[in-house]
């Protein structure tokens, strides 16, 4: 194996031990957000070079989930790349609002050495949609 390849191996190698370990330590959805009764997140990714297409990704989040919302980016050969919905996600919960879009760039290499200008180019577009307990208590009287 090459020192480049084997660079590339150990990098991933550390990047899933990141993930693995903030994921570990992440709370509960109900310890960090108690009003929140359930969150979901739709997300589809674009490559504005053309150099590959993926497929979107649903994730729901009921209380008893982890409140952890990076999501891996899809390109396979990505470094340290990904995205990050946590500030994203606490803006909408203190703001109490029912869903939020937008637009992230990864921040990931295509190259273990940063160069050539090897920054990943995928870009990922999200939807949240949250129901909080007191709304769900309220569509519950409602259909009474």
């Amino acid at each position: 194996m090459s020192s480049n390849n084997k660079k590339q191996g150990d990098s991933f190698g550390q990047q899933h031990d990141e993930w693995l370990r903030a994921y570990t330590l992440a709370p509960r959805l109900r310890e960090r957000f108690p009003s929140v009764e359930q969150l979901v997140i739709e997300l589809t990714f674009a490559d504005p070079t053309g150099a590959g297409k993926y497929s979107g990704q649903m994730h729901s989040f009921g209380s008893a989930a982890k409140a952890f919302f990076a999501f891996a980016c899809p390109r396979t050969l990505c470094l340290h790349g990904g995205f990050d919905l946590d500030a994203i996600v606490l803006l909408l919960f203190n703001k109490h609002r029912g869903s939020s879009t937008g637009v992230l760039k990864c921040h990931g290499w295509l190259h273990p050495d940063h160069s050539n200008n090897a920054q990943c180019p995928v870009q990922m577009s999200y939807r949240l949609e949250a129901l909080y307990q007191a709304d769900e208590a309220r569509d519950a009287s409602a259909r009474r």
